[in-house]
């Protein structure tokens, strides 16, 4: 009787013991995330995430905000063009380049202008969001007088900006 005791205490613990091990290696492999459909995050932040295109003539689309008078479009080249309408309904529109920074989960831009009344997005802050959701959200820093546009909501439109 003893003995049989001893097997199977035995039996349990190699059982738990297997339990843990492939536990540990589908973490290891990917397997359990914790996110719905499997994915690797449930969140996707940054530059990264909202790509239009691998450059600005291929694009097949852009964004456009919902409660900012902002739209943008950047691409995996580090193309970027923003259009940006100010309160009198002038429209100013421009392409350069953006960098990550200046932490991971944001842009600036090389946009600018010596022209009086000209608007450019400098800077896109706290991105949160991605192509595949169709829809982020970001603050938007316009100059020149950096104006600060918090919580601008961004909808995946299909074309190019013109």
């Amino acid at each position: 009787m003893t003995r049989l005791r001893c097997k199977t205490q035995t039996i349990r613990v190699l059982y738990s013991a297997g339990l843990i091990g492939i536990g540990l290696f589908l973490s290891a492999c990917g397997g359990g995330s914790g996110t719905i459909g499997g994915g690797n995050s449930a969140l996707q932040t940054g530059p990264a995430a909202i790509f239009n295109g691998a450059s600005l003539p291929s694009a097949k689309s852009h964004w456009r905000a919902t409660n900012c008078t902002v739209q943008v479009e950047l691409t995996s080249d580090s193309g970027f063009y923003s259009v940006v309408v100010d309160k009198a309904g002038k429209t100013s529109s421009g392409g350069g380049h953006w960098v990550t920074g200046p932490d991971a989960t944001s842009l600036t831009t090389d946009l600018g202008s010596g022209l009086g009344g000209f608007l450019w997005v400098s800077s896109l802050r706290t991105i949160a969001g991605s192509t595949s959701s169709q829809a982020f959200t970001a603050n938007v820093i316009v100059q020149p007088n950096t104006q600060i546009l918090s919580g601008c909501t961004f909808v995946l439109v299909q074309g190019p900006l013109p």
